[in-house]
């Protein structure tokens, strides 16, 4: 966001430029009371975050402004002294919030999340944090993630990122105008218009193609910032509007501006085409305030309006981590109450004040800053002050002893009963279900006789993966990239087990399939199988249209198809899967139903059972109440507390019901060792259980290995 741009502060500073134009202080005050009443959940303003691109907008208008004065006045751009503007206006109140973020951090967060909120300060520190936020955003290993609370840095640096760029550009442009002798303000029209086209287009191209990443990357918002400049190229043209104009200018986009807030929603496409709702009506009232008159006009420059926005760029620093810290810390574990983020956002006010008046205008207004060489040192030590508080907590935060051999000495073996080796006929029973020997079958659940209460011990000596390390205790196939990420529809087949077998068995699903590669690749290398794995996030192998939070995923529906017709091409002696989603849209378009899955699976598994493949679904893992890793690192003397009750796993119901249907399938289901006696453990023999959502992790899988063969095998010789 931009309440960056250098408008002055308030009277009682006694520092406004002749040019300082109130109205401009006004869309700024509009702009940060929106992003806060989103923010803080007030209803109804469902567009809130369009206060963003209002900002976006602004900051093009008022820097490009300054610049074009300078270059028009000198002929260049002083970079150095450009660049030490920004830093005194800038750092010492980002880099106050930081601190303050840290600590917060620290009191109140969970420990888990530390290493996360550390990378995010230097990052935010460095002005690169939204190439992070749209990294993490279609990254499945950081689905678990909440907000950070310095996620709002993400457009403070997209800005910071377009001013590196766009001062060169003025640069190049003062050189053109005087040696060609060219008009400053149409060459630097068309520089602006080689920023904004491309960029819009790339951001309607990104939107539609990947919505998480075109929100926060830099050149999908280019082009706002390129709007304002624009309308600052025309600075000596708007004045000469007649007031009639001027004023229907601003009221038009004042409710261009409106209409934005209440029919925009978490759901729209953003930013794309939907953005040029708020950055067009910006432009409007930007343009129509240099000639219009009236009430609106005045209004917008009253003395609430100028002093809200004059705070605008604290007021948005201050108020998210202090939703964050609210929600996530004070209120951790349960939904904090309306009136709670509202009290948290309106905290921000006298914070904001408060940094203003004794940080950030003594900084920004001192005598030795006014030295260009002065003000870049300081942008270099606030700069450095914002990585070493990150590097401070990364230094606080405590581990819990690990043992890498814990996967091979503990874990699930310790369920094993006592008088079977592993892998033995205890650790394999299965049977037929009852029904008629063709029918579908199920390989019975196996609760092996339960060790002594010592395979739970209150405090395990080590825990094994770290619980703060637990998100990353992923399938090492993942970093070969077999895990194909949610926007895109092309398939990408990884082969394990033993490369040059006959026999071949396909895993197919989503993440919580993939979360079995090790364990299955393991088995084939053992039994002579080629392992064909294709595997998308959040895509169950089911052909129906899968709507995860409410959204239709037509990139899944296309990887199916793909992945099926490869399948079918040369069909797997045997296929796996598993998968979370229990229902899908209906060709009809109807409310998303069991039954929609259920038939999206059997229209592609029934043309592989006819060829002679043997289809095994894994059940589902059962779902936590919270984050498991969280509440061990939170309870290492007692991880028990940790421990929940079992239900079925999410996506188990449609996974029985499709093996019902079809001959020769089977399901297998280990959660009885993830779960003994009805209860979901947090560690079982040293060995966390649970990662991300209700994956669980590469560690206990691993441990799982002779039971994992022995059902594998009971459910194909079935």
């Amino acid at each position: 966001m931009s309440a960056v741009a250098p408008a002055p502060p308030s009277t009682a500073t006694g520092h406004r430029p002749a040019s300082f134009r109130p109205d401009v202080e006004g869309l700024r005050a509009i702009a940060v009371l929106s992003v806060l009443a989103y923010h803080a959940g007030l209803p109804l303003i469902t567009g809130g975050y369009a206060g963003v691109d209002i900002f976006f907008v602004l900051s093009g208008f008022l820097i490009t402004g300054q610049l074009l004065k300078e270059v028009g006045n000198t002929g260049t751009v002083d970079l150095p002294a450009f660049y030490g503007r920004r830093f005194k206006r800038l750092l010492p109140a980002a880099t106050l919030v930081l601190a303050f973020t840290a600590i917060g951090t620290w009191l109140l967060l969970p420990l888990t999340r530390f290493k996360d909120v550390a990378w995010d300060i230097g990052l935010a520190a460095v002005y690169l944090i939204n190439w992070r936020l749209a990294d993490q955003s279609v990254d499945y290993l950081a689905e678990d993630t909440e907000p950070s609370p310095v996620q709002h840095y993400w457009s403070l640096a997209v800005e910071e990122q377009f001013y590196v760029v766009w001062p060169l550009v003025l640069l190049v442009v003062g050189l053109v105008v005087t040696r060609a002798r060219t008009p400053l303000l149409p060459t630097a029209t068309l520089g602006l218009l080689a920023i904004a086209i491309p960029s819009l287009v790339w951001s309607v191209v990104q939107t539609q193609n990947s919505p998480e990443t075109a929100y926060f990357v830099t050149t999908t918002r280019l082009w706002e910032l390129a709007i304002g400049g624009l309308v600052a190229c025309g600075a000596t043209v708007w004045p000469r509007l007649s007031p009639r104009i001027g004023t229907l200018l601003i009221v038009l986009g004042l409710a261009v501006i409106g209409v934005s807030f209440f029919t925009i929603t978490a759901a729209t496409p953003w930013p794309g085409t939907a953005a040029l709702l708020p950055t067009l009506g910006t432009a409007a009232a930007l343009v129509g305030g240099a000639s219009g008159r009236g009430p609106v006009l005045r209004a917008l420059g009253s003395a609430p309006m100028l002093w809200v926005g004059a705070l605008s760029y604290s007021l948005y620093l201050w108020h998210w981590p202090l939703v964050v810290l609210t929600e996530q810390g004070i209120f951790a574990g349960r939904t904090a109450p309306l009136w709670a983020t509202v009290a948290a956002a309106l905290a921000s006010f006298p914070l904001a004040w408060a940094g203003n008046r004794f940080i950030e205008n003594p900084v920004r207004f001192a005598a030795p800053f006014k030295r260009t060489r002065n003000a870049l040192v300081l942008g270099g030590t606030l700069t450095a002050t914002g990585a070493l508080l990150a590097a401070s907590l990364l230094a606080v935060a405590p581990g819990k002893p690990t043992d890498d051999t814990a996967a091979n000495t503990g874990g699930a073996r310790v369920l094993l009963p006592q008088e079977s080796a592993p892998g033995g006929d205890a650790a394999s029973d299965a049977s037929d279900s009852p029904g008629s020997g063709t029918g579908p079958r199920a390989v019975n659940r196996v609760l092996p006789a339960r060790a002594d209460a010592s395979a739970y011990p209150a405090a395990p000596q080590t825990i094994t993966p770290d619980p703060l390390e637990a998100t990353e205790d992923v399938p090492p196939q993942y970093e070969d990239g077999c895990q194909v990420e949610q926007d895109s529809p092309e398939p990408h087949e990884c082969v394990l087990g033993d490369p040059e077998a006959e026999k071949e068995i396909a895993l197919v699903g989503d993440s919580k399939a993939f979360q079995w590669l090790p364990a299955l690749d393991t088995w084939a290398r053992e039994n002579g199988y080629r392992v064909r794995s294709n595997t998308k996030s959040a895509c169950s192998f089911s052909a129906a249209l899968q709507v995860p939070q409410g959204k239709p995923y037509p990139e899944c529906q296309e990887w199916v198809a793909a992945v099926r017709d490869t399948l079918l091409t040369d069909p797997p002696e045997v296929l796996v899967f598993s998968g979370l989603r229990d229902v899908a849209q209906p060709a009809d378009g109807d409310k998303p139903t069991r039954k929609a899955m259920v038939e999206g699976y059997l229209e592609n598994f029934e043309p592989l059972v006819e060829e002679g493949t043997t289809v095994v679904a894994i059940a589902d893992t059962p779902q936590p109440g919270g984050k498991v890793y969280e509440c061990v690192a939170e309870n290492p003397e007692n991880v028990s507390a940790c421990d929940f009750r079992e239900k079925p796993g999410v996506g188990t119901p449609a996974l029985q019901a499709t093996v019902e249907e079809l001959d020769g399938a089977s399901l297998i289901d280990f959660n009885d060792y993830l779960c003994p006696e009805g209860t979901c453990r947090a560690v079982v023999g040293g060995v966390l259980t649970y990662r991300q959502g209700s994956h669980v992790t590469a560690t206990w899988v691993e441990s799982l290995q002779p039971v994992f063969d022995a059902r594998l095998d009971a459910a194909i010789a079935d």
